[in-house]
Order: structure tokens, then C-alpha cells, then sequence
């Protein structure tokens, strides 16, 4: 890389002795006591210069060496403050600036967008906006189909037509007007209804598909079939009332197809499996359609479209996503893809869509999820601080061991109340994560310790903390992890052991989502003593599911307890922790579901006297 600039989009401000450059993850760096010459070489890059001509100013201002100097010039580059000059004219400009800045190489993904061709059944006042939002950034054929004319209470959210477009096939018009918007943009008009021969006819050849018309009730089988078929996703575009839906993103092969889902709608809860709703008994029906939230949806949409062609992660896939329209809200609900299903269990997934799917690491969710409320917090939290507390008042001077400390909750909680705490974790991104977080006022305190197995303490913990670890232990056999945890707590000491509840485990709610919240209405339990790898969903603070396919291992509360006797424990208390009343009222979702059934199980535990006759202490 000869030619060099500093990234157009990245402001650059000395704040004293700081230099801050962008402002917010992962594009903001604060650049500490930072020397004059890093300023004055950030101002020369603005523009494009030559790589020499940045290693000569290095040279003559600060005296470093061509070799210094090139390797201070590289870690700007990895940092991704510095790269290649990227080209500030021409239509696309701006969004090439956008490209980059997502990590995305900005001329490729243009091109990418110029062969792509793109579906939109429907351009009312959805299907008009994603459809102008789509020629403008460049995609290079757009079919768009419609059976409807232009009437005058279009006018409020269709913004492609007016009054002398009145009476006109709306799909004729859209089609001048985005022609005059972006002339490098093919536009093909179909003006015919939504139906299967649509679908087999008109829009075979396109990558992607976006349905904003829900009329027919057969329109979502018509559209599944083809994309399957046809190998173009499709993606769901509407409103319901007061909320704008987008999504599911349906992917064939990658993601759920309609198949997957049909029977887990709003309308469906409501019936027997393989039973189908009626037809509306209200025949004079008209949606309230709103222009800000069509153009807000819409607007969605497109963006998904967008990320999708050129490579990108895409929040719909696979998920619907709901907006309030009153309160900003977003939730979502995920729909896994069914290895059963009839209709795509079989479909070899395409590697153009490998990217849309958001690949979710459970450390950063984990982190996220505890920066905001979490079952853990709301719940757990509240008995953990009491425990440690206590140990405090009665342990001057102790040692604790962290066991599957996460991102460290549970070890600064320690730390804070005087322990010297020795954090344990398989994941070093959750040791970094740790680090991060720590106050500088607690970090001589935790000691951060990475592996696989526990190393072989000897009898120096006073207490030993181990939370939501064993249900993550997918040998049938915890004995060995429990074998480690006696052997590390001092004869006098405690061990506190955190599992998901048994019975919740084995269990799953009945729920529906009643203007913009979840209400949880009966629990389901089934196959409590079958032990065994289980697939959860994990939920967020609002009951939205947020990642799904995270594998554990259900055991029973006698599996739990026949263990820890065979280890060497006795169980001393036990705790079903619940949220206080006051969380009610902050936490409505998560206050809904732990209130009512426990969603943790807690056990004390303290070695076993040792049997001065021999032999085994457990009866």
C-alpha cells in the first residue's frame, strides 16, 4: 500500500494530551500522551500522501528510524485509522465510505450491488420506499410488480407518486421515477396481482426478493415454494397495526423457511397443529397505514437488502423483528431452521448467504446481556452479594476461587469485599472481557488464571464459587470437575454451586406478545428424568431471543445432590433465589417468569468430616 490517508470518515481532535480519533467502538481510538509528531503526521494524512513521504516526516520530526517509523505506520494501519485513499466523487461515494467502515472492501461491494437483482412484490408504501432507497444505492435491476392503481390517500407514504399520478398503475410510474432518480438502474415493471404464476414467471431470475403485501393468505407458501425452487432469498416486509415488521430474512438452506414456522404466528397459537385459521370476518378492513413508519420499515428493509447482496451480517435472517411505532421498541423472535422439515430439511444451504446469518459468540452476548438487566442480575445477583457479604464479616484475609467466572460479575464482587480472588475460565475472551471491566482499585486483587482443567489446588480457598458451569459439563459425569473443587476448598471452608433450576430446565413457556410485551401464560414440562444434551434459546431482558442453539446438560436435582455427596460434600443450604417485588415494576418481563417458577438452584456445600474408620463418609 504506496498511497496512504487517513479514513475520511474518522474526525481526529487532540484533547489535550490525548489524541481521539473517530468517536464510538469499534472505529473510536483515544491515543494516550500522545507525542506532537503522531499529531502532526494524523493532519498530513487528511489528504493522500506517499508512504515515504509519511517515513521521511517521521525521520525528521521525531528521529525515528526508517524501520520505526514503517512499523508505527503498519499499527495505524491494523488499527484501521489508516488505509488506502478511498474515492470521494462519483454517485456512490458517500456509501463506499460506509462500505469501509463495516469492514467491507468498498469497490467490490458496489460492483457486487450493480450485478444484483432484486424483487419488490408490492410498491405501496412499503414496497415505494425500499424500492427508491434500492436504486439509489446503485443496484443494478430491479423487477417491481403490483396489481394496483394510484389513489389519493396513497399520497401520505407513497412518495414516488402525486396528484397528476392519480388513477395510474402504480408500478408504471415507480418505474419513471426511479428511472429518473439513478438512469444506471434497469427497472422492469410488472403490473399484475400477486399470485403463483407471478412468482414462475416474473421473478425467477432475481437474488432477492421483498414481499410487502400480505394478500392473499397464500402469498407466503407461493413465494416459499419458488425461493426454494429458484434459490433467492426472500424477506418479509409489513406493519400490524401500530408495529412495523421486518422480517424473517428466509435464506433457503441457511435459515427457516415459512414451513418452519407457519404454525408458531400469532393467529395459530390459537389452534390445533396442521389447523388453519379462518378468513377475516371483517369485511370492510383497512390497515392504518402510517407514512413515518412506513419510511422507518422501509428504510429497514432496504438496509437488510443491502447488507445481505454485499456480504454482511443481517439481523432478519431468520427473525422477525417488530417495531413500535410509539415507543421505539424493537423485539424480535427467532425462528430455528427445522432439520425436519418437509420442505427444506434438504436444501444444500448456498454459500452467497454463509455471511447474512449473524454468528453470535456467546461471550460477547454474555457481556452484553450482563451490561443491561439479565436473569442473573435481577435474580441471582441480589443472594450472591448476601453470601459474600457474610463471608467477609467472618473471614478477614480470604482466598477465593471464581470457578467459570464468565466475564467476572462474581469475581469483583468478592474482590469488593476484601477477598483475593483467583478467576478461572476456559475462555480467554472472557478473561479479556474481565480485564476490561475491572476497577483499577480491585485488579491486584483477581488473578486471572486460562485452561481446560482446573489446576490442582490444594485445600487453599476459603470459599470456592462455581455458577452456571456444570450444566455446561457435557460429560454425564461431573465428578471430575467436583473432584477438582473439593480438592481446592480448605477443610473449613464453602463451596457455592449454581445450576439452572432442574425443573425449569426440563421446561418451556406458553407465551404471546400482548402490545409490546411477552405475557407468559403456562409452563410446559416435559421429560424431567431424561438426562441428557438439551438446546436452549437465550432470552434478553424483554423475553426477545437473542441467540439460539446454545447446547447444556439437563440433570436432575437427585443427579445434582448424589454427586456432590459422592465428592465429598454436604449440602448445607439451599436456595430457589427469586426477584424482589421491586423488580417488578423495572424488570416486567424477567419478574414475569422468576416469580412464578424458580429459575435457579443454589447449594452450600461443605467438605465432609473424613471417616476415621476408612472407607467411604457417604451412607
Amino acid at each position: 500500500m504506496n498511497l496512504l490517508q487517513l479514513k475520511p470518515y474518522l474526525e481526529a481532535r487532540r484533547l489535550g494530551t490525548t489524541l481521539r480519533i473517530g468517536h464510538v467502538p469499534p472505529s473510536g481510538t483515544e491515543i494516550l500522551d500522545a507525542p506532537d509528531f503522531l499529531t502532526g503526521l494524523i493532519a498530513m494524512l487528511s489528504a493522500p500522501i506517499e508512504r515515504g513521504t509519511a517515513v521521511s516526516y517521521l525521520a525528521e520530526t521525531a528521529g525515528l528510524t526508517a524501520e520505526a517509523a514503517e512499523e508505527l505506520i503498519d499499527q495505524l494501519v491494523d488499527a484501521e485509522i489508516v488505509g488506502a485513499p478511498i474515492p470521494n466523487d462519483g454517485r456512490y461515494a458517500r456509501h463506499l465510505l460506509y462500505y469501509d467502515m463495516i469492514g467491507l472492501e468498498q469497490e467490490e461491494a458496489q460492483r457486487t450491488l450493480a450485478d444484483a437483482t432484486v424483487g419488490i412484490v408490492g410498491t405501496g408504501g412499503i414496497g415505494s420506499n425500499v424500492a427508491t432507497v434500492l436504486a439509489a444505492a446503485g443496484v443494478g435491476h430491479l423487477v417491481i410488480t403490483d396489481g394496483d392503481h394510484i389513489e389519493l390517500s396513497n399520497l401520505t407514504r407513497q412518495f414516488l407518486y402525486t396528484e397528476d399520478t392519480l388513477d395510474r398503475p402504480k408500478v408504471e410510474v415507480a418505474a419513471e421515477r426511479l428511472g429518473v432518480l439513478n438512469s444506471e438502474v434497469r427497472i422492469t415493471p410488472v403490473h399484475l396481482p400477486a399470485s403463483r404464476e407471478l412468482f414462475d414467471n416474473h421473478l425467477t431470475g432475481c437474488d432477492l426478493i421483498v414481499l410487502s403485501a400480505d394478500d392473499p393468505d397464500e402469498i407466503h407458501e407461493w413465494i416459499d415454494d419458488a425461493a426454494r425452487r429458484d434459490g433467492f432469498g426472500c424477506l418479509a416486509v409489513s406493519y400490524i397495526e401500530g408495529f412495523g415488521q421486518v422480517g424473517p430474512l428466509v435464506l433457503p438452506g441457511t435459515t427457516a423457511c415459512y414451513e418452519c414456522f407457519r404454525d408458531v404466528g400469532e393467529l395459530e397459537q390459537y389452534l390445533a397443529p396442521g389447523e388453519r385459521p379462518g378468513p377475516d370476518l371483517n369485511l370492510g378492513f383497512q390497515a392504518g397505514s402510517y407514512g413515518p413508519l412506513n419510511t422507518i420499515v422501509a428504510a429497514m428493509a432496504a438496509n437488510e437488502v443491502l447488507r445481505c447482496l454485499i456480504g454482511a451480517d443481517c439481523r432478519s435472517a431468520g427473525t422477525r423483528l417488530m417495531l413500535d411505532s410509539r415507543s421505539y421498541r424493537l423485539h424480535s423472535e427467532h425462528f430455528p431452521r427445522r432439520d425436519d422439515c418437509p420442505s427444506c430439511g434438504s436444501v444444500i444451504p448456498a454459500a452467497r448467504w454463509s455471511t447474512a446469518v449473524q454468528q453470535v459468540e456467546l461471550e460477547d452476548l454474555y457481556d452484553a446481556d450482563r451490561a443491561d438487566a439479565s436473569l442473573n442480575s435481577v435474580v441471582l445477583d441480589g443472594l450472591m452479594e448476601e453470601i459474600s457479604r457474610s463471608l467477609a464479616v467472618r473471614r478477614p484475609g480470604w482466598k477465593a476461587l471464581d470457578h467459570g467466572c464468565g466475564t467476572g460479575e462474581q469475581s469483583r464482587m468478592l474482590a469488593d469485599h476484601g477477598a483475593e480472588v483467583v478467576a478461572f475460565e476456559r475462555s480467554e475472551r472472557m478473561l479479556e472481557l474481565l480485564r476490561d471491566k475491572l476497577p483499577a482499585r480491585l485488579a491486584a486483587r483477581v488473578t486471572t488464571v486460562a485452561g481446560t482443567r482446573l489446576p490442582p489446588y490444594e485445600a487453599e480457598f476459603d470459599v470456592v464459587m462455581c455458577n452456571n458451569v456444570l450444566d455446561h459439563v457435557s460429560d454425564p459425569d461431573i465428578a471430575p470437575v467436583l473432584a477438582g473443587l473439593r480438592r481446592a476448598v480448605r477443610g473449613d471452608g464453602i463451596t457455592v454451586v449454581t445450576v439452572p433450576h432442574p425443573v425449569k430446565d426440563g421446561a418451556t413457556w406458553t407465551r404471546k406478545n400482548v402490545r409490546g410485551r411477552w405475557e407468559y401464560e403456562d409452563l410446559r414440562l416435559e421429560q424431567y428424568f431424561v438426562e441428557g444434551p438439551v438446546t436452549k434459546h437465550r432470552e434478553g431482558p424483554e423475553g426477545d431471543i437473542v441467540m439460539d442453539a446454545i447446547m447444556t446438560h439437563h440433570r436432575t436435582i437427585e443427579t445434582y445432590f448424589s454427586a456432590f455427596r459422592r465428592a465429598g460434600f454436604q449440602v448445607v443450604d439451599l436456595y430457589e433465589p427469586q426477584p424482589s417485588d421491586s423488580s417488578a415494576a423495572e424488570h416486567p418481563e424477567i419478574w414475569a417468569k422468576a416469580s412464578r417458577i424458580p429459575y435457579f438452584l443454589v447449594f452450600v456445600l461443605r467438605p465432609e468430616a473424613p471417616n476415621t474408620e476408612g472407607g467411604d463418609s457417604t451412607p
